[in-house]
């Protein structure tokens, strides 16, 4: 990667960091509650699912903000040759999501009705359709001239 081509400002930069570091005090206090939750008979999802779910929606969280803060990526135009790829990657990750809800579905069967990956898809799918369209918004604005 060139780091001309996506070289952040200072005060990118420093957003975020600031971001950054906020998310992950977030995670390490929500992921201590779910410990501290779990010690106490309280038990919400089973364990591996309940911190993929705790680490999604933080990272969904820090995206959102550095897209509206935007931190993101530099102030260089893109091109139309990374648009393209980024709609084939989402293309490709959709048809990838389609095929595991299918497979899923027969595997939910087998498994006795345990709905952790489901529930993990689909808050993932959420995730990815709430960033994207934060981020179309954000550039959007940008084109418009509004801060």
């Amino acid at each position: 990667m060139n780091k001309s081509v996506k070289v952040l400002d200072e005060m990118q930069v420093q957003r975020r960091d600031h971001i950054g570091n906020q998310s992950f005090m977030l995670l390490f206090y929500l992921l201590l509650l779910d410990i501290g939750l779990r010690g106490l008979g309280v038990t919400w999802l089973e364990y591996p699912v309940n911190v993929f779910l705790i680490m999604i929606v933080v990272m969904a969280i820090y995206l959102i903000r550095l897209i509206l803060a935007g931190a993101y990526v530099g102030t260089v135009e893109k091109k139309a040759k990374s648009t393209r790829a980024a709609w084939i990657a989402c293309a490709v990750s959709l048809v990838a999501c389609v095929t595991v809800i299918a497979y899923s579905s027969k595997l939910k069967e087998e498994t006795g009705g345990d709905v952790g990956a489901l529930l993990l898809l689909g808050i993932s799918a959420v995730v990815l359709l709430v960033t994207v369209f934060v981020q179309r918004w954000s550039e959007r604005r940008n084109n418009q001239g509004e801060d």
